[in-house]
């Protein structure tokens, strides 16, 4: 099977979707984690018969984990990369969210690594419990990164940061990001941020070339086109 996390995804994250009670006032309280789903290089080889039925395992264990009001966020990447997918997850800490991503039948068998970044500092009210959850919207999802020049011990750096967050609360102000946030500055990995756009990617770089952070060289964006269910978060653009 070529790409995991795909177009049959695509088709069981509807009713993923559709089987799932999660009002908002029956969450627990709970930080937001970003789970990275990638593709190893080493992932195993499957006949088909075994891809579907782990697939199908997978597809259950995201079920689960909405009915648990675990996870509040999943979708595929379209693109052709080793990331595969995203959950979003709301947990107390973020070994939490680790256990809670490995508990996935198909990172137990090797055919996707989760990597968690967190706590994601997101607004709550950006997610949303579908009122007629059919069908799929796409977006484009942003990773923002640390490039050369990040140094939080610069005297503009704080400035620049607090610019940047008044830029993308201005876009989701204006309609073009659905949700958006940083991760906290004292994790030594790249990810700084992430950003759900709800237009296209050519118009979403268009967009980010203008944030104070990336005109300054210290976040650099990675563009990915990804989908979700109808209804999570605002609408995005509807599936070709």
């Amino acid at each position: 099977m070529r790409r995991w996390f795909g177009r049959q995804t695509m088709l069981l994250l509807i009713v993923a979707y559709g089987g799932t009670a999660l009002a908002q006032s029956d969450r627990s309280t709970g930080k937001y984690f970003l789970v990275l789903l990638r593709r190893p290089s080493s992932s195993p080889q499957l006949s088909k018969e075994n891809a579907d039925r782990l697939q199908e395992e997978h597809m259950e264990n995201i079920r689960k984990m909405y009915a648990e009001h675990k996870l509040v966020i999943a979708g595929p990447f379209i693109d052709d990369t080793s990331l595969r997918g995203i959950f979003v997850l709301r947990a107390d800490a973020i070994a939490q969210a680790q256990e809670w991503a490995n508990s996935d039948p198909a990172i137990k068998a090797g055919r996707l690594a989760a990597e968690i970044r967190g706590p994601w500092l997101i607004e709550t009210a950006a997610i949303h419990q579908p009122a007629n959850p059919e069908g799929m919207d796409k977006y484009t999802f942003v990773l923002l990164k640390s490039v050369d020049r990040w140094n939080p011990g610069s005297p503009t750096f704080m400035t620049l940061m607090n610019g940047h967050s008044a830029f993308l609360k201005k876009m989701t102000d204006d309609g073009s990001v659905a949700v958006a946030g940083d991760f906290p500055f004292d994790d030594a990995n790249s990810l700084r941020g992430a950003a759900i756009f709800r237009v296209g990617e050519q118009q979403a770089d268009k967009i980010l070339g203008q944030d104070p952070t990336v005109k300054a060289g210290l976040l650099k964006p990675e563009i990915h086109p990804w989908i979700t269910g109808k209804g999570v978060l605002a609408p995005g653009m509807p599936m070709q």
